[in-house]
């Protein structure tokens, strides 16, 4: 904990402490701060998961300098492509891009520079035709994490619920467009996760002797009632898998 809390400080952060104070549990700064319930444990492990899952894909988001991105966002300005236009595609703060333009913020995650990296001066047109590979990827991710192609459609604007999208082409703005909601989505409660960790909480609170309706009655869909257990599918929604464990530490008593 202590390390941690020094490396808030070098960053200009209050310390951890300050930081949980008015955080709800299930907040991985609750865990840092030095909560052990369910929820918070949940949080940090999901956080590890996510951190490794990343590095895995070549996604690493530590910390670096924010020169190179500088450079990149000056070099874009001299062809025409500015910072509204960079805000718009990358889907980060003008603010921000100011700051790191400025060279006011010294550093910057390695997300946010691959982003900015990744803009070249087709940008500067919105209507640009740019290959629809990646926004393809982005895309089926979205309909493997459980959003379906109809609710897709709607959230990117559309009229009727049919995702009519290029598989060789699409524009810059509505390849924005798709990684913007990408990133909403994939953060949202909706998304779906393994049932596993619901699962094995539900199975310690049944050998507490309680109630399988009374557990459905918590969580809500899409669990159900068979044989007088509890059965989930294999992916639940986010937003049942902390259903379970609030309801987890509720009744067990395990709450901090």
């Amino acid at each position: 904990m202590r390390q941690q809390a020094l490396i808030l400080a070098g960053r200009g952060l209050k310390p951890v402490q300050q930081l949980a104070a008015d955080k709800p549990h299930g907040n991985r700064l609750r865990y840092m701060a030095g909560c052990r319930c369910d929820l918070c444990r949940s949080a940090n492990a999901a956080y590890e998961r996510d951190r490794i899952e990343a590095r895995k894909n070549g996604d690493w988001n530590g910390i670096v300098p924010a020169c190179h991105a500088r450079r990149h966002l000056n070099r874009l300005s001299r062809l025409g492509v500015g910072r509204r236009t960079v805000a718009y595609v990358t889907d980060i703060a003008e603010s921000i891009l100011a700051e790191i333009r400025s060279g006011k913020r010294k550093n910057i995650r390695a997300r946010t520079e691959r982003l900015i990296l990744a803009v070249t001066s087709e940008s500067a047109a919105d209507r640009a035709l740019i290959p629809a590979t990646k926004t393809w990827a982005l895309l089926n991710e979205l309909i493997a994490a459980g959003f379906t192609r109809g609710h897709i459609a709607l959230a990117l604007g559309a009229k009727t619920p049919a995702l009519q999208i290029s598989k060789h082409q699409v524009t810059v703005r509505h390849a924005a467009d798709v990684a913007r909601l990408h990133r909403r989505l994939m953060a949202s409660d909706e998304v779906l996760v393994d049932a596993a960790n619901a699962r094995r909480l539900i199975a310690e609170l049944r050998h507490e002797w309680t109630p399988a309706a009374r557990i459905v009655e918590a969580i809500g869909l899409p669990a159900g009632v068979e044989d007088g257990e509890v059965k989930l599918p294999p992916r639940i929604p986010r937003r049942v898998e902390k259903a379970v464990i609030a309801f987890h530490a509720k009744t067990m008593g395990d709450e901090a």
